[in-house]
């Protein structure tokens, strides 16, 4: 949207009260067969599928012709590539890797024990699934915390958190 007012000739201000004079745009370049992806939200590659997307800026000139900003000094990231693939895991819960666009992901809900409501009042009632017990401790989903909201498997670990190397076990 900023670019649209910078190239009208419009005067942008930033929240500062600052004028912005060049606005950032950002397109995915793939580093296995050079093509430009301008969707952000993808995380493979539309034309050859690879996860080789990476982020380059682009500057729109005055006559309109597009400019890409490669970095020379940004390295091609070579994690998750010294150690094999796990096995893929089967069932209701897995976590596997994903591999590819179209995978079939898992779908992490919650037990259907755990999501049906319980009338106290019916002949069939049983203590053991009483609706006030407080935690649902002897299904899977509840020993790996999914509690009915959707929660992605890659998504559960904090980013920010350190990688840890060695153990803190007294030898």
């Amino acid at each position: 949207m900023q670019n649209v007012l910078i190239q009208m000739g419009l005067n942008v201000l930033s929240v500062d009260g600052l004028l912005i004079k060049q606005a950032k745009s950002y397109v995915l370049r793939c580093s296995a067969c050079m093509k430009i992806c301008t969707v952000l939200t993808k995380l493979f590659c539309p034309s050859c599928g690879n996860k080789t997307l990476k982020r380059i800026t682009m500057t729109v000139k005055d006559d309109g012709s597009i400019q890409y900003h490669f970095s020379s000094r940004r390295l091609l990231n070579c994690r998750g590539l010294k150690y094999s693939l796990p096995l893929p895991q089967g069932g209701k819960h897995s976590n596997n890797p994903i591999l590819f666009e179209d995978q079939r992901l898992p779908q992490q809900r919650a037990t259907k024990k755990a999501l049906q409501r319980l009338n106290v009042f019916d002949e069939n009632y049983v203590v053991g699934q009483s609706p006030f017990r407080i935690h649902d401790l002897t299904s899977r989903a509840a020993q790996l915390g999914i509690k009915g909201q959707e929660v992605k498997p890659w998504n559960r670990r904090n980013p920010n958190e350190g990688v840890r190397k060695f153990s803190k076990k007294k030898r």
